[in-house]
């Protein structure tokens, strides 16, 4: 079945499908899922450039790629119930009823985690998901399920920021506490989410997202 849906969304603009053991999370972030399945679409290198070398708010593809995430995880969600299993799409339109904290503005189980236990990935001094592939130009969204899956299990991957605060240098409201992320730590000493403004900059400066950016700009 993950093959036949890897096909499929790669068919839709997917560049990250994942297979994700859930099985050691409590039930109030799987919901009983021992799985998941995470869908990532990139941005593209000529928006990361345009946003970090033309110094602009553009906030078009990372909203329009979010949306698609989240469609995608939907459909996703509807070609495992029709094999005959069950699958919950963590779609912001689902999330929102019951499952999105307003005053915390937080999720039970965020898609970055996901990607953390997929091996994706590690937790920037931004807050954001970092990869070696793609740095943080990730929109992701996920699916738990009960549908058996092959699931390769990674290591957590510890952060790789090192020194580097450019996140922290380059934020204009100056919400980023320049923390490295460690297992337990509090979400808010690494970053003041409530007066974040989604500048994106912390996203298109990272020197990962850069390195994403020149090796595949034309």
């Amino acid at each position: 079945m993950l093959i036949e849906l890897n096909f499929e969304l790669e068919e839709r603009g997917v560049n990250v499908v994942r297979a994700v053991d859930l099985s050691m999370l409590q039930a109030k972030e799987n919901r009983g899922y021992h799985a998941a399945i995470l869908i990532g679409i990139a941005l593209s290198p000529g928006y990361i450039f345009r946003l970090s070398k033309e110094n602009i708010l553009d906030v078009s593809e990372f909203s329009e790629k979010e949306a698609a995430a989240d469609k995608l995880a939907e459909w996703t969600a509807d070609f495992i119930r029709l094999k005959g299993y069950k699958a919950y799409a963590q779609s912001e339109r689902n999330l929102i009823n019951g499952f999105y904290d307003v005053d915390t503005k937080a999720t039970p189980l965020p898609h970055k985690k996901i990607a953390m236990l997929a091996g994706l990935g590690w937790i920037g001094k931004s807050n954001l998901l970092v990869t070696r592939e793609y740095g943080s130009a990730l929109c992701m969204c996920s699916v738990l399920t009960n549908a058996p899956l092959p699931i390769q299990h990674k290591p957590i991957i510890r952060p790789l920021c090192g020194k580097c605060n450019v996140c922290r240098d380059i934020c204009p409201a100056k919400v980023i506490h320049g923390s490295n992320w460690e297992e337990g730590i509090h979400r808010d000493l690494i970053v003041d989410v409530y007066h974040c403004e989604t500048c994106l900059k912390c996203l298109a400066h990272c020197i990962w997202t850069q390195k994403y950016m020149k090796k595949h700009l034309k």
